[in-house]
């Protein structure tokens, strides 16, 4: 199998796994709905992210507009952001695992995640139209986010730095082609960390 085949077959297989528990996950259950898994820390809970990475939001850009650009407009924004930086990635690790082959599996995971993310805002917003609980339309889809870890929740020390005696809880919500972008990244950083180090004892 050529290089840009096995690069497209891992892209293809996390985008059919994402979307598949995604959907299966929009049509069973209402927003919100929580199920747990494993004890209290490893739940399905299913929200919707309207934003960026973390849920952080563009609408402040667009402030001072009116009508419908203030709001579509961040949306759109922020899908198109994402395409564009998704192409240039793709294109970027695909040359990187021309050198280093191994860096092709990453590199499926990573673009396989990108696409899924951007398919539920592309598209979500007109293909669950009766189903959001949000104005529908093309780009102006939420990601679908479902597994939950709670990770910790409780009182920062009081030594801790601007935080320091608030209550704060670590439970990040995601889904699998987040999982994947993630293993990906630590993957890509890994293989490149023992590479520069080999090449550090050979003297290359």
């Amino acid at each position: 199998m050529k290089l840009w085949q096995r690069f497209a077959l891992i892209s293809l297989l996390v985008l059919l796994l994402d979307q598949a528990t995604k959907v299966y996950v929009k049509l069973s259950y209402p927003l919100g709905h929580e199920i747990r898994w494993i004890g209290n820390w490893l739940k399905l809970h299913y929200i919707e992210n309207p934003g960026a990475a973390f849920g952080l939001s563009l609408s402040g850009l667009f402030s001072q507009a009116e009508g419908s650009l203030a709001q579509s407009g961040p949306k759109v924004l922020l899908t198109f952001i994402s395409i564009g930086i998704t192409v240039a990635l793709g294109y970027y690790l695909f040359r990187l695992s021309q050198e280093d082959k191994r860096l092709v599996y990453p590199a499926g995971l990573i673009i396989g995640g990108a696409i899924g993310n951007l398919i539920d805002r592309v598209f979500y917003g007109v293909i669950f139209a009766q189903r959001n609980y949000y104005e529908g339309g093309w780009f102006q889809g939420h990601v679908v986010d479902f597994i939950y870890v709670d990770i910790w929740q409780g009182i920062v020390p009081s030594w801790v730095p601007f935080w320091g005696g608030e209550y704060m809880a670590l439970w990040p919500v995601f889904n699998i082609a987040d999982s994947c972008i993630s293993i990906g990244v630590v993957w890509v950083v890994l293989l490149t960390f023992r590479k520069k180090l080999s090449d550090t004892k050979t003297g290359a």
